[in-house]
């Protein structure tokens, strides 16, 4: 068993990690997440989505997206540095001008990630992906078969499609001789417990890099007996208010990348930049709500209690 590491008497209480993630926070916010959509086919079960999401879905505007863009193109060198997720609660490759909105980022100077359901991909699309030059391609597989994949990834997930999809992606990868990393990814729960070394081996066999990545549970206390998961150390609020944001589609600005249904808005991007949602009073309000263990919101609640000790 691992040792939880010591903290100084500083960070015994969530008054003193206040102060110090207040120290430690930048004045430039950490765009974690932008979502090019909510929709989405599949029903994941280590995801919230399939029984928790009631927003209404839809497709971010390409010049929503570009205004944010333009706003992260002049933070410092080290704020741009950072990956950008092109996702939160949707299927991405639905987007009908997705490789533009990658190219746009990366045109920026930013790093655009992917993480993507792979029975989505065509020979076109993974062309005009590769073109636009993300930072990565993550395809999110999870299993070695058929049955485990489908126990994973729900009636709408389609093995063979994905190991065509993820074919059609390193065929365009070499034949565009692309510098794009290309990742496969399996989120480690008890449905797939023990497939973790043969399936790094077979994908890495196939030039591809792997990710084991570990599960964990949303803010939902159903999905809790599918795996274990890591905890906040002893007094310690939750951090993300003091390190990142996520945008939805239509241009909401939310705290956490478990938010599904926006229930925290602490602005939206199409009336205000990022720099002032992320240095504002309705951001420094839910900061001290965290603080305080005021869980009003109705999702940091169920959340802390399945993280923190």
């Amino acid at each position: 068993m691992t040792s939880r590491p010591k903290f100084p008497a500083s960070l015994s209480s969530p008054e003193g990690w206040g102060r110090y993630l207040e120290l430690k926070r930048p004045a430039e916010p950490h765009l974690h997440q932008i979502e090019p959509t909510n929709a989405c086919p599949y029903a994941c079960a280590m995801c919230i989505r399939p029984r928790r999401m009631t927003r209404p879905e839809g497709f971010m505007a390409f010049e929503l997206f570009q205004k944010v863009m333009e706003e992260l193109a002049g933070y410092s060198a080290a704020t741009r540095a950072k990956e950008i997720e092109l996702f939160h609660f949707g299927e991405s490759l639905l987007h009908p001008r997705l490789p533009e909105l990658v190219a746009c980022a990366a045109g920026h100077g930013l790093r655009p990630v992917l993480s993507v359901n792979p029975p989505q991909l065509d020979t076109g699309l993974c062309e005009a992906l590769l073109r636009a030059r993300p930072a990565r391609i993550i395809c999110s597989l999870d299993a070695l078969d058929a049955a485990t994949y489908r126990r994973m990834r729900g009636p709408a997930a389609d093995f063979a499609q994905a190991l065509a999809g993820i074919e059609a992606l390193l065929e365009q990868h070499r034949r565009l001789d692309s510098e794009v990393p290309v990742v496969v990814r399996m989120i480690e729960t008890r449905s797939n417990r023990g497939q973790g070394a043969a399936f790094s081996e077979r994908w890495r066999a196939a030039g591809v890099q792997v990710e084991l990545r570990p599960f964990f549970p949303w803010n939902d206390p159903d999905l809790a007996p599918l795996g274990e998961w890591e905890k906040l150390p002893p007094g310690m609020p939750c951090p993300f208010p003091w390190r990142y944001l996520v945008v939805q589609w239509n241009g909401d600005v939310v705290p956490c990348c478990r938010d599904c249904n926006g229930a925290t808005v602490l602005g939206n991007v199409a009336g205000q930049s990022l720099r002032e949602i992320w240095n504002g009073p309705a951001y420094a309000a839910f900061r001290q709500q965290m603080l305080a263990a005021d869980y009003r919101n109705g999702i940091c609640g169920p959340c802390m209690k399945l993280y923190a000790t």
